[in-house]
């Protein structure tokens, strides 16, 4: 095929075709591009307003479309000149030419996905969602012990400092209860910010974390905890899979604490070939069925964890007051 003819194809396609340099600056816009989004050679292609708004961390591409693993194609509104209320399902490849980078933007008018590609959407928003919340924990957590605990804390020593120079039994009294609550509020802000984001997890990986939240655990909530793990040592996890298995197995012990009652609980953790086993069990109440199939978001967020990692989770309740929550997760190397 000729050259010539080769561009009037490209030209009449269907689709709107947007041929962008690594600075997303427009190199080739097809007529059909043109058309939806007015743009032209040599402007900026724009974000759309999912990805303006998504939270990156330093060398991360903005794009949703432009990252490693991206979506097959994704729907979203763009900035343009033609219709400012219409979405558009775009999909985005990358090619390199003599050394220089360049993607492909693909502009559909909105289209039904068939099955395949929703499934896929739903669990790569799903997997963005889960990042984007894992990381304002820790922003969130860095933020409670770097700031507010230090101000809390400065506070505490100012009163204690303040009470040996007050000679009023009165105030004396007054003084300590505040100190009292102080002392409290720097445990609360302690437990809050394990919670949130395990530091130990981050310097030590999933075995260190867990042992600390279990003891954590075994004081807050008064019960009797053993955790059994059978873990090598040359385990790495990738992706982040350690804190999602951390994440399952704290909201499994968070409900059966709070929601059955208990007062007992084993974790077991074991790998057999490529995935990781685990068993929650505890003496509480059987599970409430209908709530384990309802919005309930911790159980919620425990299963989209799982079918993240292409692994299984169920909730079994026995007549003699057994519980337990068991699954698995599939290690990506």
């Amino acid at each position: 095929m000729k050259e010539e003819h080769f561009k009037k194809v490209v030209e009449e396609f269907a689709e709107g075709i947007v041929i962008m340099d690594e600075f997303r600056t427009i190199f080739y816009i097809n007529h059909k591009a043109n058309q939806i989004t007015g743009w032209k050679v040599g402007e900026p292609v724009p974000y759309c307003s999912y990805c303006q708004l998504r939270e990156v961390s330093d060398h991360e591409e903005r794009c949703i479309l432009a990252n490693d693993h991206a979506l097959p194609s994704f729907r979203s509104h763009i900035p343009n000149y033609v219709d400012s209320e219409t979405d558009f399902e775009m999909s985005m490849n990358k090619i390199k030419i003599e050394d220089e980078i360049y993607r492909v933007l693909i502009i559909r008018n909105p289209s039904q996905m068939n099955q395949q590609e929703k499934v896929k959407t739903q669990e790569l928003l799903i997997h963005e969602t889960m990042l984007a919340q894992e990381s304002e924990r820790k922003r969130i957590a860095r933020e409670l012990h770097d700031h507010i605990g230090q101000s809390v804390y400065s506070i505490y020593l100012g009163l204690d400092g303040i009470k040996r120079h007050v000679n009023s039994p009165e105030y004396s009294t007054r003084l300590e209860k505040m100190n009292v609550v102080m002392e409290d509020t720097l445990q609360c802000l302690k437990r809050l910010t394990k919670e949130l984001r395990p530091q130990l997890y981050d310097n030590l990986g999933l075995e260190s974390a867990l042992q600390s939240s279990a003891e954590d655990w075994r004081h807050l909530y008064n019960i009797q905890l053993a955790l059994n793990m059978h873990l090598p040592n040359e385990l790495k996890f990738e992706h982040d899979e350690g804190l999602h298995l951390y994440r399952i197995i704290q909201e499994a012990v968070n409900n059966a604490v709070r929601h059955g009652k208990a007062t007992a609980i084993i974790i077991d953790i074991y790998k057999v070939d490529k995935e990781i086993y685990f068993q929650i069990s505890n003496n509480g109440t059987p599970f409430d069925l209908e709530r384990l199939n309802g919005t309930g978001l911790g159980v919620k967020h425990m299963k989209e964890r799982v079918n993240m990692l292409n692994g299984d989770i169920k909730w079994i309740s026995n007549e003699d007051g057994a519980n337990r929550v068991e699954g698995y997760i599939m290690l990506a190397n």
